[in-house]
């Protein structure tokens, strides 16, 4: 795990306490279906965009280049995920407590790890809640360089 600057507890993105971050940071503001120019991204590759439609969203790239937008609220302890980072497995990673997710159908490929929470019948059942009630992905499409909520009007 790449260990970024101002990250005293280890979690792969900068925090400034020992809460989750269950505020917004501070949302870029979507103009339109145009959610995020992609030079806006920083190495964690998602930032949270809030759209008048679905409020924040987490938007991001994979990878591959491949963009996606799902909703923003961890399944475990409601942390913002697009506070967190994109995996180089393209899954994306909640900031507190790094769960996975699968950004094509929004389920937690693996469950919050840490002292407590990586317990193995802890993470199993939180995974399978995730499973449950996966993110919203939101289809969207890369155009003019940027991303986009596809399916509507500019």
């Amino acid at each position: 795990m790449t260990h970024l600057r101002n990250d005293p507890h280890g979690r792969g993105v900068e925090t400034a306490g020992l809460l989750p971050p269950v505020l917004h940071g501070h949302p870029l503001q979507a103009t339109g279906r145009r959610l995020v120019d992609v030079d806006q991204l920083d190495e964690r590759r998602v930032t949270e965009v809030n759209t008048p439609e679905h409020g924040v969203l987490a938007v991001g790239l994979k990878p591959d280049g491949s963009p996606f937008a799902v909703s923003n609220l961890c399944r475990h302890q409601f942390a913002k995920l697009g506070r967190g980072r994109v995996t180089a497995d393209g899954c994306l990673q909640c900031p507190w407590h790094r769960a996975d997710y699968d950004v094509t159908d929004g389920t937690m490929t693996s469950g919050p790890k840490g002292r407590i929470f990586g317990f193995k019948p802890y993470s199993w059942a939180i995974k399978t809640f995730g499973n449950i009630a996966p993110l919203r992905p939101f289809p969207v499409e890369l155009r003019d360089g940027a991303i986009w909520l596809a399916g509507g009007p500019s």
